[in-house]
């Protein structure tokens, strides 16, 4: 949705007044009128503006007057004057008192319209610098990794993903990517971000699966100083710091049922209201979400809404699992071991053909950004430069790495349990519950170790063992 520069017409000649609210509202401008310097204030209390054009000559408040009152407000417009004094002193006055700057009358509108852009242009980044200030930004730990804008594939799967994802940059729609964790939807997402007539400007991220649910208004909305118990001064949120840029909801599938009624409301009216405050404003925002749910099925069980669904599925792709793309894995084991060279000053770090054989052989249900932690884990305990097959995948079974896929690891198990009679895993919950317990082990208990190499939140993460001890303790009473 493409943001219109909210501009207010302050004059208390009505037919000039009139004339330039219609003009500037045919040029695509949100505009609008007051009479007189304290109608104008008035306006500015109650709705948000961009720009006010303020005549300096009017009875009552004078423009100077009403400049001076126009500059103590939070979060004030920028203001350009109107004069039929065409001496420079009114003018350098009005700019010493914080205008963007004067024009004369009559001002040909194209001259108006120019200078109403770029004042606009200044109080959206002055917006933008205060609200990255104010805001934790979620950025790539380096250019130079694997959570840069290269994607890093060989596959005729990914080569499509790819594909769609350079058409989606061109276009500024809402965009929805679906896959599993750790398939690299952040890095797609960074690489359409890259490639997006936004990309001048900062990416700006949220995990909304890792924020509180009472946290949830004031990160995305920002807050006014007092609107709640300890909102000690103004914040700005996550919505303002990405005006003009793309702001990316990741595990957008954990949004809260309260907060997503109003991530809706901005979707399709481009305003919104910080906590406490009676106005509202407006940013120009791409939304980009992310989620490894299955969001039609959340919709059907009430946990996701079916007009936000829709809204956030205007453009959609879905990254494939790197199971269904094993001809992505050398390149992806090339990449790393790029990375690691130079994190560990160890040029001449390999991979032995028995290790390769190993990582290509293996379904990594944890998808790359598995493959990237095992690779990770061997370079830093190996001792040489060559990383052996018992480095890469420790407490698997060789047999087992060249199994590959998650079917295929039940079959496995379903043998090996077939002389103790006991029950193996038969749905995917119960391979989901299987991995993550391993994961949690192989972590040593670290839940937020665990919950990062998993590629969900801790929150979601502690829902699940919660979930495993709730269907334990059933089992229990009944056995009992």
């Amino acid at each position: 949705m493409t943001r219109k520069i909210c501009v207010l017409v302050v004059d208390d000649d009505n037919l000039l007044r009139k004339l330039v609210t219609t003009q500037l509202g045919r040029s695509g401008f949100d505009a609008s009128a007051a009479a007189g310097g304290q109608e104008a204030l008035n306006h500015l209390q109650a709705t948000d503006c961009d720009v006010v054009l303020l005549d300096i000559q009017m009875p009552g408040m004078s423009g100077l007057d009403a400049l001076r009152e126009i500059r103590k407000m939070e979060d004030a417009p920028e203001v350009v004057m109107l004069t039929a004094d065409t001496s420079l002193a009114t003018g350098i006055e009005a700019m010493r008192l914080g205008a963007y700057d004067y024009l004369t009358k009559p001002a040909r509108l194209d001259e108006m319209e120019a200078v109403i852009r770029k004042a606009d242009e200044k109080r959206r980044l002055i917006r933008q610098n205060a609200g990255l200030r104010a805001v934790v930004v979620q950025e790539p730990e380096s250019a130079d990794e694997e959570s840069g804008p290269n994607l890093i594939y060989r596959s005729a799967a990914m080569a499509a993903v790819v594909s769609q994802a350079e058409t989606a940059a061109r276009v500024d729609s809402t965009l929805l990517i679906t896959g599993e964790s750790g398939t690299g939807k952040d890095v797609l997402v960074r690489y359409i971000h890259a490639r997006s007539p936004r990309k001048e400007t900062p990416i700006i991220t949220i995990n909304c699966g890792a924020l509180p649910e009472a946290l949830f208004e004031s990160e995305f909305f920002g807050h006014e100083r007092g609107a709640f118990t300890g909102a000690n001064s103004l914040k700005r949120g996550l919505i303002e710091a990405a005006d003009g840029s793309t702001l990316f909801l990741d595990e957008v599938g954990e949004t809260p049922l309260p907060m997503q009624v109003k991530l809706l409301h901005f979707l399709e009216e481009g305003r919104f209201r910080r906590v406490g405050s009676t106005r509202d404003q407006s940013a120009d925002v791409r939304i980009i979400a992310a989620t490894n749910r299955h969001l039609p099925q959340d919709v059907q069980d009430k946990r996701f809404r079916a007009d936000l669904f829709y809204r956030l599925n205007v453009v959609s792709l879905h990254v494939p699992p790197l199971r269904e793309r094993p001809a992505d894995i050398p390149a992806l084991i090339e990449h790393f071991l790029g990375l690691y060279r130079q994190r560990f000053k160890r040029p001449a770090l390999d991979v032995s053909a028995e290790a390769r054989r190993q990582l290509e052989g293996y379904g990594w249900p944890g998808n790359v950004r598995e493959l990237r932690n095992c690779l990770e884990r061997a370079a830093a305990l190996s001792t040489g430069d060559m990383i052996e097959a018992a480095q890469v995948l420790p407490g698997r079974a060789a047999g087992a790495a060249t199994t590959g896929t998650p079917e295929a690891e039940m079959a496995s198990a379903q043998a090996s349990n077939a002389n103790t009679g006991e029950t193996p895993p038969a749905t995917l919950d119960q391979l989901e519950r299987q991995h993550i317990l391993r994961v949690l082990d192989e972590t040593g208990g670290n839940r937020e170790r665990a919950a990062a190499i998993l590629g969900i939140s801790a929150r979601t993460l502690y829902r699940k063992l919660r979930e495993y001890e709730r269907d334990e303790g059933a089992t229990t009473r009944a056995g009992a």
